[in-house]
C-alpha cells in the first residue's frame, strides 16, 4: 500500500447568498489491496468530506457551490468597491 500527503487549495463562491471563502486541505491519499485510491481529507485537524463533492456554503448551507482555482475570492475582493 503506497501512500502520499499533499495539499490543496480552493475558493468556493456560493451561488446562493454570494459568500466567498478559500480553503486550504491536507489530504492523505493511500491505495489500497484492491489498487483503489482512498483519499482523506483534513481541514485544520479536522476530517471533513471531500470539497469537491457536496460543498456547502458555511453562511446559508446551500449547496448551489461554485469551485474555483485558488486565490479567485481574494482577487475579487480586491475589486470591489
Amino acid at each position: 500500500m503506497s501512500a502520499q500527503h499533499i495539499q490543496r487549495a480552493y475558493s468556493f463562491a456560493c451561488l446562493q447568498c454570494g459568500h466567498g471563502w478559500e480553503s486550504t486541505y491536507d489530504i492523505d491519499v493511500t491505495v489500497d489491496e484492491h489498487a483503489r485510491i482512498v483519499a482523506v481529507y483534513h481541514l485544520g485537524d479536522e476530517r471533513t468530506p471531500s470539497p469537491l463533492q457536496s460543498p456547502q456554503c458555511p453562511a446559508c448551507e446551500s449547496h448551489k457551490i461554485r469551485i474555483m482555482r485558488p486565490g479567485r475570492v481574494a482577487s475579487a475582493h480586491l475589486h470591489e468597491i
